[in-house]
């Protein structure tokens, strides 16, 4: 009786000491619709540490979740990162996805996708930063039609991750499911409804919509002379997620020719991409003001100032700077190109005071432009 009772005491201290050692939390998390054609919807699965969790080294996972048999089936593991993981689950190869109930009504089909540690510390997860285990996908039935993607936190035995502690594996706790995924229509990171530009004076204002958006990051505008080479001229942060209409706008004032094409490089934020048609904008600004010369800002503390010509040829040139007693303080030779050019100019040197600024070339001269250097 009394070995009985030692150990019964013993097996309440393992217990207890398991239980102390196993009170990791995580969450878990769909980032549906990552991509979507008219046949295919990609779903990524991540995890990470719960909020204030101190983190702790997760060791093997199985995520059990249903889905909406009218809309997707056909579930299959198109990609797995995690590195030092085998796939685990029943086979002979040990299948990545299976499913073990079929299930009627609200819960549909029910999956189970199973990674196993092979070796090692296991991957350690904070609260800061969701890894991605891998993606899964669907065959699409009906893009429309909602997806349903739900966690089991109830249906034995439910989504749960592995803290390797000790090196011994233990069930983390206190599981939060976070982003379950439903009714998410299969668009693109972005769709987009209108994209314009229009010429005003020297500035080309564009301006584009959206109708929705699935976890974008933001969209860069680009800028090319032909339609075909592109460079990037700015950047604008998206909505992230958005089911209302959106609008956006950029006014790129550094257009190169009387002809300008643009596009919109759509980021997604797993930094995916997408590209807008292109655009094409025309202007009659550089014509007009063929010779003109602008300066910003002005007046200036800083060391630098900063010149646009408007040009109609490639020629070599000089940057004249006089004072206002009308003798020369700087000149710097240049090459400028056809289109609008822009200069910086550096003139910390220079003293505080009023000066006048001219470029010239070997039978022009540009419009003669006044700038104040104030004391910084």
């Amino acid at each position: 009786m009394i070995k009985l009772k030692h150990v019964s005491t013993l097996f309440f201290v393992i217990l207890s000491t398991l239980f102390v050692q196993a009170q990791a939390e995580y969450d878990v998390r769909f980032l549906n619709a990552v991509g979507c054609d008219d046949s295919t919807l990609l779903v990524d699965i991540e995890v990470k540490a719960a909020d204030g969790n101190t983190g702790f080294f997760m060791s093997e996972q199985n995520y059990r979740f249903s889905y909406n048999r009218s809309a997707v089936q056909n579930p299959t593991i198109t990609r797995q990162d995690l590195t030092g993981f085998v796939p685990g689950g029943p086979g002979l190869l040990g299948f990545t996805l299976y499913s073990p109930h079929n299930l009627t009504g609200s819960l549909d089909t029910v999956v189970s996708y199973n990674v196993e540690l092979q070796g090692g510390d296991g991957s350690f997860l904070t609260s800061e930063a969701w890894i991605r285990v891998g993606q899964v996908s669907f065959d699409l039935l009906e893009p429309d039609a909602c997806y349903e993607l739900q966690w089991h936190e109830t249906v034995f035995p439910p989504t749960f991750v592995g803290e390797l502690s000790n090196n011994q594996r233990f069930d983390a706790i206190g599981t939060v499911y976070g982003n379950v995924s439903s009714c998410a229509s299969c668009l693109l990171p972005m769709e987009l409804i209108s994209f314009d530009g229009i010429a005003e004076g020297c500035r080309i204002d564009l301006s584009w919509r959206t109708a929705s958006e699935i976890n974008t990051s933001h969209v860069i505008v680009q800028r090319s002379l032909n339609g075909s080479d592109f460079e990037d001229i700015g950047q604008v942060t998206a909505a992230g997620n958005s089911t209302t209409l959106q609008q956006y706008s950029f006014s790129d004032y550094m257009m190169v020719s009387a002809d300008n094409y643009y596009r919109l490089k759509q980021v997604d934020q797993d930094g995916s991409a997408q590209y807008s048609d292109i655009i094409q904008v025309n202007t009659t600004c550089i014509e007009d003001n063929i010779g003109t010369l602008d300066i910003f800002p002005n007046p200036i503390q800083n060391s630098d100032v900063q010149l646009r010509l408007f040009s109609g040829t490639d020629a070599p040139a000089s940057i004249v700077i006089m004072n206002i007693a009308g003798k020369l303080v700087l000149q710097q030779d240049i090459e400028i190109i056809k289109g609008v050019n822009q200069i910086n100019l550096p003139v910390a040197n220079l003293s505080a005071g009023t000066y006048f600024v001219q470029i010239e070339g070997a039978n022009w001269r540009s419009s003669s432009e006044k700038f104040i250097k104030v004391s910084e």
